[in-house]
């Protein structure tokens, strides 16, 4: 498994990004993601299986509007 963290620009909510994405996942039909946040650090973690290319691209692509920065564990 993969681990991105997500640190959020100050005028986005984690919470709301989180459930936001986890929206475009499920319509995306990509299952086993989980999809956490840390409310302090304003930041969304993601967490994927690994070697599944298409699944980080939509994950990046969709959160580079909301970022600030990016850690990949």
């Amino acid at each position: 498994m993969k681990n991105f963290r997500f640190l959020l620009s100050d005028q986005f909510q984690a919470n709301e990004i989180a459930e936001d994405l986890q929206v475009q996942l499920e319509i995306n039909r990509f299952n086993h993601v989980k999809v956490t946040t840390v409310e302090q650090r304003n930041e969304v973690l993601v967490q994927v299986p690994d070697a599944n290319g298409s699944l980080e691209e939509a994950v990046e692509s969709f959160m580079r509007n909301y970022q600030d920065g990016e850690v990949l564990e």
